[in-house]
């Protein structure tokens, strides 16, 4: 009676019933769910960088916009007339910073753009000076400086202790390109011409993203001075620019 109860199984094991997992079932399972975690997680990361540009994008705009209203209000009122003391001198020079163009424009101008609220000189013609530095956390920003107009631009800066006035950290490049008539193309030439003014230039913003792996934003606009027409026929009297921006 008891050999027949002992073998009575036909000889099976008993741990290997048909309810059970083989090890291979279980290392397969295995594998098949870390490939659906791994694809769900590169999703999810997809989404969250997705996201986070987009708010960049978002943010870039508003900044963007912003400054590139006032370049045009400030450019729109801009003065000239030209004298010995170059008190209207329309000046360009280039730089770059952390390998972005980091140009600098100094005009003449009757607009308050750029100009900080007490400011004495929002009320009148002033010269102002736009560039790129580090701010207080070493990365780059637009700033901007003012000065009266009729100082002489040789000393401006020396006579008058001006404080820079930060504009915006988001704005972290400055291109300037002026148009050359006989190649017709933008060009990065100096411009050297100290009594007279760019008939075209090209001006480029760019607004760095947050991820350092990402393109900064850029924003261009080309604007056209009709002053420059008047000042190669000489002035005799100070001019607004009324330059048109597209």
């Amino acid at each position: 009676m008891y050999r027949h109860r002992l073998f009575s199984t036909g000889g099976r094991c008993p741990s290997a019933s048909a309810g059970g997992f083989t090890l291979l079932e279980l290392m397969a399972a295995m594998v098949i769910l870390t490939i659906a975690m791994s694809v769900a997680f590169q999703a999810f990361s997809a989404t969250i960088r997705g996201w986070r540009r987009g708010s960049d994008v978002v943010e870039g705009l508003q900044h963007g916009d912003y400054a590139m209203t006032h370049f045009v209000s400030a450019l729109n009122s801009t003065i000239y007339f030209s004298n010995p003391r170059r008190t209207y001198a329309f000046l360009i020079e280039r730089d770059t910073v952390n390998g972005l163009p980091a140009d600098s424009l100094s005009f003449v101008t009757a607009s308050s753009a750029f100009m900080p609220i007490d400011s004495p000189l929002r009320k009148g013609p002033h010269r102002i000076e736009l560039f790129i530095d580090t701010d207080e956390h070493n990365n780059p920003a637009l700033f901007s400086l003012a000065f009266p107009a009729v100082a002489n631009l040789d000393d401006v800066k020396d006579e008058f202790d001006a404080e820079p006035h930060l504009v915006s950290r988001a704005v972290q490049g400055l291109e300037v390109l002026l148009y050359d008539e006989d190649a017709e193309a933008w060009t990065d030439q100096n411009w050297n011409k100290a009594n007279s003014v760019p008939e075209r230039m090209r001006l480029t913003l760019f607004i760095a993203s947050n991820e350092e792996d990402e393109e900064p934003i850029t924003f261009t606009r080309i604007f056209e001075i009709p002053v420059a027409d008047s000042v190669k026929v000489g002035l005799s009297g100070p001019t607004t620019a009324g330059a048109r921006s597209r």
